[in-house]
């Protein structure tokens, strides 16, 4: 990782890299791309990025789209694209059903990478652990999925976050994305 970022930053300083990764840094690219990369991008591009792909994802859930879902499910019809996050301060405030409670675990695969514990200033305290939790159980209440669901950190994918067999993948590049937001707020 160290090698990579050394490399990109040399890049930069050469003077190749500028518009690379400048403010025309696509959802796409930013989804696919090493979540360091798009952490270093000014906050008004990661906050643009945020914004369009809330717009995308409402916009894919209204019907049928020829585009990669950004919040895939898999029904029994098959894939079918769901709505995002309403917005991160929903999120963080997500009150769920007492009656049937939904149990969310952040599953630790020896063979991918963890979620940092590490609490980040700038994203109100919170790590990057327990935003993507926030952002598991806003999204899970909002799909209406009940019971156990394991959250797994799938970096580079093509999608926001997707739900597939009782497992709700999230890219961390859409966390990145998620805690832009909270970067500005009061």
């Amino acid at each position: 990782m160290t090698c990579l970022l050394l490399a990109w930053g040399l890049w930069v300083a050469c003077g190749e890299g500028v518009s690379a990764f400048s403010p025309s840094l696509s959802l796409e690219k930013a989804l696919v791309s090493p979540v360091e990369i798009l952490e270093y991008e000014a906050l008004s591009t990661r906050q643009a990025l945020w914004e369009e792909l809330l717009g995308q994802a409402r916009e894919q859930a209204q019907g049928p789209s020829h585009v990669q879902p950004l919040f895939p499910l898999l029904m029994p019809e098959g894939f079918v694209a769901a709505e995002g996050p309403l917005e991160l301060a929903h999120c963080l405030n997500v009150e769920l059903s007492k009656e049937e409670p939904l149990e969310v675990v952040l599953k630790v695969d020896e063979r991918r990478e963890r979620w940092s514990d590490i609490p980040r200033e700038e994203w109100r305290g919170l790590s990057e652990r327990e935003l993507a939790h926030c952002l598991a159980l806003s999204l899970l209440a909002q799909w209406q999925m009940k019971g156990e669901v394991h959250v797994q950190k799938v970096p580079r994918s093509p999608y926001a976050a997707a739900y597939i067999e009782g497992s709700l993948r999230l890219n961390p590049a859409f966390v990145s994305l998620a805690a832009a937001s909270l970067e500005s707020a009061p």
